[in-house]
């Protein structure tokens, strides 16, 4: 059950009846760089970004002209590569009609995160390794551009 749920989430493992669509020049070197090390996350990462360049295209139809959009993302080290999630959905955005208003960092106070880092000294886990930081992105609908 927990499967078949997993496998309807936003950037999940199969591509097997989703929808891929073209990415622009970022996201395409980002995927192509993953892909050349591991297909399959290769394939989830062009999934996630298919999926966020619709659900940013559905961001853009729905709020007003002027008003804006913002989205928290975390980024991914995929085979040792960190995938820049917040750089490549800045671009994406564009790409359906966003203006790009400008991406911001906040470090994550590893005591008061849902998911804790360890604090007993050795080895750090993958998680670990990625959830010190998080990027706020930042978007406008240009005025004048009512879909």
């Amino acid at each position: 059950e927990l499967s078949a749920l997993r496998s309807r989430y936003i950037g999940g493992e199969s591509i097997a009846g989703t929808r891929l669509v073209p990415l622009p020049p970022r996201a395409t070197e980002m995927v192509d760089r993953i892909t050349d090390l591991d297909r399959k996350k290769g394939n989830a990462l062009r999934r996630y970004y298919s999926e966020m360049t619709r659900v940013l295209g559905e961001s853009r139809r729905v709020i007003k002209p002027g008003k804006a959009a913002i989205f928290v993302v975390g980024s991914s080290t995929m085979r040792g590569i960190d995938t820049q999630t917040h750089l490549c959905l800045g671009e994406i955005g564009q790409t359906v009609g966003l203006d790009l208003v400008g991406i911001g960092r906040r470090a994550l106070d590893r005591d008061r995160r849902m998911m804790p880092a360890r604090t007993a000294p050795g080895r750090r886990s993958q998680i670990e390794e990625r959830m010190h930081e998080e990027y706020v992105i930042a978007f406008v609908k240009p005025a004048g551009k009512e879909v």
